[in-house]
């Protein structure tokens, strides 16, 4: 993301569908639980709020979390439920666009309320603090300048290793050659880290941009909406070009993935998925 603070309202569906759900209920629980408390201790390591602020970014925060669990987690479950049929009958690459299709729908709907949850928190900073908050991110980009400025290949080889470590949470331990047909179809995929940092700087500067001058509610609003909702407009022709190619050579990647499990490791996959649907439907009913 490029300014991180407002994506982390959304950043539940990730951190519990990519990262918390595969390591149990339990965990994916306590991860849930606590969600809420990363969004703000995020907001607050970017922001020097005042109480005022402090406040109405948690009802934000809470309302924003309540409306996930009862409206978006059945979603998930729903959607893993049909990956989880899709490998179990046979996984087609028609239904890798569907499922990526589904993705994206769902995607979006996570992501729609959190224009308005942004506007709000936005809207009432003063130009210290949106100065503040530019400084840490240059400082951040800084960072991320120098992690990307090693090889492709270091990049790459970062990479694999972290599918490797992932898709063993889901399938189970990988055997040597599985783990080499991998690396080389993660070679296949382009690494776009320098473009997206640059769009991430420029998506930045504009935003402050807007936010010092006091810009109209409908022009901050409108701009907001275009980067959690329509992101390739603001990406640049080389990149979007680039993450076009990425979309399309990953969906090929998955579906050699596949192919390379055994029956067992695709046992333990659907085992995995159909636990954590259960989890979210479970989740989805708790106050």
């Amino acid at each position: 993301m490029s300014f991180r603070f407002p994506a982390r309202f959304a950043g539940a569906a990730l951190l519990v569908a990519s990262t918390l759900a595969i390591t149990g209920c339990n965990k994916l629980k306590l991860g849930y639980e606590y969600a809420d408390w990363l969004v703000i201790y995020s907001v607050e390591d970017n922001f020097d709020l005042d109480k005022v602020q402090r406040g109405h970014l948690k009802d934000d925060v809470n309302a924003y979390f309540h409306w996930h669990r009862t409206q978006m987690l059945p979603a998930y479950a729903d959607f893993l439920t049909y990956v989880a049929d899709s490998v179990r009958n046979g996984l087609r690459p028609a239904e890798i666009d569907t499922g990526y299709a589904r993705y994206r729908a769902l995607y979006l709907r996570t992501m729609e309320p959190v224009t308005e949850k942004s506007l709000n928190l936005l809207s009432a900073l003063t130009p210290e603090q949106v100065d503040g908050w530019l400084e840490k991110q240059r400082k951040k980009n800084q960072k991320l300048r120098k992690d990307f400025s090693g090889s492709v290949e270091e990049r790459l080889d970062h990479r694999y290793h972290k599918i490797v470590d992932e898709m063993e949470d889901w399938t189970g331990r990988l055997t040597k050659d599985q783990k080499n047909k991998i690396k080389v179809l993660n070679g296949t995929l382009p690494w776009n880290g320098d473009l997206w940092l640059d769009m991430r700087e420029k998506v930045q500067d504009h935003l402050a941009e807007l936010l010092k001058k006091k810009a109209p509610q409908a022009e901050l609003q409108g701009y907001l909406n275009t980067y959690y909702l329509n992101t390739d407009s603001l990406r640049s022709d080389v990149f979007r070009a680039r993450n076009k190619e990425f979309e399309t050579r990953l969906r090929t990647l998955i579906y050699m993935i596949h192919n390379i499990l055994t029956p067992e490791q695709k046992r333990h996959f659907i085992q995995q998925v159909e636990k954590l649907a259960r989890d979210f439907r479970a989740l989805s009913k708790q106050e």
